[in-house]
């Protein structure tokens, strides 16, 4: 084993665990229980609880088939998933 190239990576094994720490919590899904077509918001109800998302450029919309959707074609009552 390159023991140089095991203790030059050594420094960024501290960013992947900040970046794991930040990231490990699931991305929002549940059923669009409301719409707001100016701002391009949706609110998602997933164990009982309403969940507000903000959507923008680099936001992703998946369905429950788990190909992207434009917002355009999402509608109160589907199932989605949203990748930020």
């Amino acid at each position: 084993m390159n023991m140089s190239a095991l203790a030059a990576g050594w420094p960024f094994a501290i960013l992947l665990m900040l970046y794991a720490r930040c990231d490990d919590r699931a991305p929002p899904c549940g059923m669009v229980i409301e719409k707001d077509h100016r701002s391009k918001a949706l609110v998602l109800e997933r164990d009982g609880t309403a969940h507000s998302v903000l959507i923008d450029g680099g936001t992703t919309i998946c369905g429950v088939d788990g190909y992207p959707v434009p917002i355009d074609d999402v509608d109160v009552g589907d199932q989605v998933e949203i990748v930020q």
